[in-house]
């Protein structure tokens, strides 16, 4: 099960792509007026450079923010800082926070030692209207750990009953060879 969600990582990827096309309109505007007009505009040709670095500033963010999930572990990344995982292995359960807790709040994760790790990689920008509407819905990438977490437990349980009927298979054997 390998399963991607990712929220404001779009807009992000719409906003590079806007300055993208920004820095070519006004490269290809300063090319002309230095060739029409004045050659002076060649030096305004930072321009687009800095909208450049700002298109590649919007496609790092939206490619960083997500909640991963794959057989083994989840990975939660927002826009900045590193990116965080939890192996299955080490998960007891996935708690689900109270409504209008925390509005950055997906879900928070608890630990076989007893610790409790957040996951905020999904929260919605403050300025996005549908956060202005009501509180963000955070039920896809909830139902998506919990669904990881018992996929995980299905198959380690699996691999579990496949062990102990080898063992007691190995075990007869051994013990008919001796008779």
């Amino acid at each position: 099960m390998n399963t991607v969600i990712r929220r404001e990582g779009n807009i992000s990827k719409f906003i590079g792509w806007m300055l993208v096309v920004m820095a070519g309109l006004v490269f290809i505007t300063l090319i002309v007026i230095a060739i029409v007009g004045d050659p002076v505009a060649l030096f305004f040709l930072f321009g687009p450079v800095i909208l450049l670095i700002g298109a590649w500033v919007n496609f790092h963010m939206g490619s960083r923010a997500r909640l991963e999930i794959t057989p083994d572990e989840f990975v939660w990344c927002g826009f900045t800082g590193r990116a965080r995982r939890i192996a299955w292995r080490d998960l007891d359960r996935i708690l689900i926070p109270a409504s209008g807790l925390r509005p950055r709040l997906a879900a928070a994760a608890r630990l076989r030692d007893g610790r409790i790790i957040e996951v905020e990689a999904l929260w919605i920008s403050p300025t996005n209207p549908a956060n202005i509407l009501s509180p963000p819905d955070h039920t896809e990438a909830q139902r998506a750990l919990i669904d990881g977490h018992k996929a995980y437990l299905a198959n380690s349980s699996r691999q579990q009953s496949l062990l102990k009927t080898l063992s007691l298979n190995t075990n007869s054997a051994h013990s008919a060879r001796r008779r």
